[in-house]
């Protein structure tokens, strides 16, 4: 798949960390979502950062095309955020999996 050059913003909860088991472990979590989507096809300039945030607030996960500030509001683009918010709230369930 040739996917358009993406790049993104995600910002990490402390609901989401804890929902991962990873409460107190933020660097880990941010670096286990940054290698997964940087993996993906089209990624560009990720950047993961954990900051507390009412759990409701969306958008958690902004994708947008490489070199702009703004996500065009069409379906292959809200797909490609789908895809990079299932691919983050993956790698967090793994990276905070027990061994």
């Amino acid at each position: 798949m040739n996917a358009d050059p993406f790049d993104a913003v995600i910002t990490l909860n402390d609901h989401q960390l804890d929902a991962a088991g990873l409460t107190g472990r933020a660097g880990e979590a941010a670096a286990a979502v940054r290698q997964a989507i940087e993996r993906m096809d089209g990624a560009g300039w990720i950047d993961v950062e954990a900051q507390s945030y009412p759990p409701g607030l969306p958008g958690w996960v902004v994708v947008y095309p490489r070199g702009r500030c703004s996500t065009p509001q069409t379906p292959a683009w809200c797909e490609r955020r789908r895809q990079v918010e299932a691919a983050a709230t993956a790698a967090l369930m793994v990276a905070g999996a027990p061994f």
